[in-house]
């Protein structure tokens, strides 16, 4: 196992100790067991899940660590992500907020969410709310939380949930945009107004959107 983490590691550096110890401490094969230990780190995307238009993977590995490493992840801090997927990047933010800190995860589709919360439980995070439903609009309940992480791309400006964030606080949004790539922007709160620190093309999957729904609890 090592030395696949350890060759996957190589390709992700420099990172910041925190991340480092988090990857290490949460092996991203045990969030995907459908796969072998070598396609495990692989550094491109996964399919974790499809159904119809409901698609959900586990993420390039060395970018969801460089998109750890910019959102400045301290301990205490209470994060928002919107789509749960494999859990992976729950765990790894769990890990660098530590027992004071907390994690929101949702994710709109039932059996993607049952899964991430399933691994969660049997690695015993215990700090880490995977919530089932549309989490566009964040979990007001919940906030004001220091981080915000999309994990898919939309074209719709996350308005609601940028009212959930600190003030000075991050957000990591994937903006879709026609015929062109994916833009991933690092926000920060500055006034009560975003302003854009950083800006890199990516390549996400879709928000699903089940507008009107509520968000269901899930406990760990």
């Amino acid at each position: 196992m090592e030395q696949y983490q350890d060759l996957l590691l190589k390709k992700s550096l420099p990172l910041s100790e925190q991340v480092v110890e988090a990857y290490y401490r949460h092996p991203r094969h045990l969030f995907v067991p459908e796969y072998s230990m070598e396609q495990a780190y692989e550094d491109h995307p996964l399919l974790i899940f499809e159904k119809g238009s409901f698609v959900s993977t586990i993420s390039q590995p060395s970018f969801v660590l460089r998109l750890l490493d910019m959102l400045q992840l301290a301990p205490g801090q209470k994060v928002f992500e919107l789509g749960a997927g494999s859990g992976w990047n729950a765990a790894l933010i769990s890990h660098i907020v530590g027992p004071t800190g907390s994690v929101v995860t949702t994710e709109i589709i039932p059996e993607v969410a049952d899964r991430a919360r399933g691994i969660l439980d049997q690695m015993r995070i215990t700090n880490v709310r995977v919530m089932t439903g549309d989490g566009f609009e964040g979990f007001s309940k919940g906030a004001p939380y220091d981080r915000i992480i999309f994990t898919a791309g939309s074209a719709e400006i996350p308005t609601k949930m940028f009212e959930q964030l600190k003030e000075d606080g991050l957000m990591i949004f994937v903006q879709k945009q026609e015929a062109k790539n994916d833009m991933l922007l690092l926000v920060k709160k500055v006034n009560g107004k975003p302003e854009t620190l950083n800006s890199l093309p990516c390549a996400f999957v879709s928000v699903n959107r089940n507008k009107g729904s509520r968000l269901q609890n899930g406990t760990l």
